[in-house]
């Protein structure tokens, strides 16, 4: 009987081990789901994507990485590096960077961003530019630059909540999972619609504000308080603190500067990329 009696605990400590090897712990779990990205490569050395370059990186401050068509791999961020439609840009907790695209368009991604470069072409014989980027989450201020003698210029930006539309502005637009927030700042023409009602659109201008989450019926247009502007400047600069800005006043008694003569060389604008 006690013989018995062993056998039988020994085989329910068996099967409460087994069960114990066969589901990990919630802590292993949590590692595990963390770990889906741990195939992920970070090379320093760069290398190109696929077809022509649709933008250029002017600066950069702090740790970014760039991915081609491939999410598994990654290129560290550094200044004059090319960019190419489908990249994706993450940017680190405290990195910022500054980027020019073939249309024109210059692009500040703040800390803690994810921006992928859906279309950027230039026509120069059909004077046509068209730009299409996607804000996953983060910050970004675009400010528009057009090449001059355009027939068509259409730039877009889209969230998971709202797509803004403009050809003329110098804006901002901030992605959260619950919410979009797009701001307006000078000389800005914006035609902000929500995913879920793509029909309404609700029009922006100069040093103007408004806000798209799933539960907004119909988005209200605010104005920025003087306060909000000050704020802007100071959060959301056209280039990463410590650097050369892209855009800045020219010093007194030097006369004006053009705005590209204090960035790094153009990009080689493409007869054709479309």
């Amino acid at each position: 009987m006690a013989s018995s009696r062993f056998i039988a605990t020994f085989l329910v400590c068996l099967a409460a081990l087994a069960l114990c090897w066969g589901r990990p712990a919630l802590s292993e779990t949590a590692i595990s789901e963390q770990s889906l990205t741990s195939d992920i490569i970070i090379e320093d050395e760069f290398q190109p994507g696929d077809g022509l370059p649709a933008g250029k990186v002017l600066s950069v401050r702090g740790e970014a990485v760039v991915f081609h068509r491939d999410p598994t791999v990654g290129y560290r961020i550094q200044s004059g590096q090319p960019l190419y439609v489908g990249d994706i840009i993450r940017t680190g907790d405290s990195a910022w960077i500054l980027c020019r695209l073939i249309g024109g368009s210059h692009i500040n991604i703040k800390p803690s961003t994810a921006l992928t470069i859906l279309r950027s072409s230039y026509n120069s014989g059909r004077k046509t530019s068209i730009t299409y980027l996607n804000l996953e989450y983060g910050s970004a201020r675009f400010r528009l630059n057009p090449v001059a003698g355009l027939a068509v210029y259409d730039f877009k930006v889209q969230t998971g909540l709202a797509s803004t539309l403009t050809s003329e502005a110098d804006f901002v637009v901030r992605s959260k999972p619950d919410a979009t927030e797009i701001i307006a700042l000078e000389r800005s023409r914006l035609e902000v619609t929500s995913m879920a009602q793509p029909e309404a659109v609700t029009y922006l201008s100069d040093f103007q504000k408004t806000f798209i989450s799933e539960e907004t019926i119909s988005p209200t247009v605010e104005p920025l308080t003087p306060e909000d502007i000050e704020s802007m400047s100071v959060s959301s600069p056209m280039a990463p603190p410590g650097s050369l800005s892209a855009v800045r006043n020219p010093v007194e008694g030097q006369g004006k500067k053009d705005d590209d003569a204090l960035t790094e060389e153009n990009i080689a604008e493409p007869k054709s990329n479309e």
